[in-house]
């Protein structure tokens, strides 16, 4: 029996694709001209990784234009240094704790609720029940390995 589509877990998935996709795109290029990336993030989820200095409200938005450098991504979100009035700092941001996502020079913005749990995504089902209408290629392999 089928299972319901959950559109909406798709269009996070989606969205989540994209996003990562920018900041690989900005980790190895750089940023165009004048754009820039506003992202906010809830500071109090269980991932998030700033100096106590910086944390003063429940959300942060940081802006990736000038002054960010050494922007790496992993599987579940990202770290950056940022200059601060007083220092440089280093944080790490999970995908799961962002709030906003947006490029205010492309008129693009995703808005996101945070997950707050410290697990990783879920992987994303894959069926193994091939149905009547699918050959699978490990039967052909099989038969032709005889």
């Amino acid at each position: 029996m089928a299972k319901k589509i959950d559109y909406g877990e798709l269009l996070k998935r989606a969205s989540l694709s994209v996003m990562k996709d920018v900041l690989r795109h900005v980790a190895v290029n750089g940023l165009y001209k004048d754009q820039h990336l506003y992202i906010t993030f809830s500071i109090n989820h269980p991932g998030v990784k700033i100096a106590d200095v910086l944390k003063d409200d429940d959300e942060m938005t940081i802006v990736l234009q000038y002054e960010f450098w050494d922007l790496r991504i992993d599987e579940y979100g990202f770290s950056v240094c940022l200059a601060f009035e007083l220092s440089d700092e280093t944080i790490y941001i999970p995908f799961s704790s962002i709030l906003i996502f947006s490029d205010p020079s492309e008129d693009f913005c995703l808005e996101f609720t945070p997950d707050n749990t410290d697990t990783p995504p879920k992987p994303i089902e894959q069926s193994t029940d091939l149905g009547n209408n699918v050959i699978s290629i490990e039967s052909i392999r099989n038969n032709n390995v005889k």
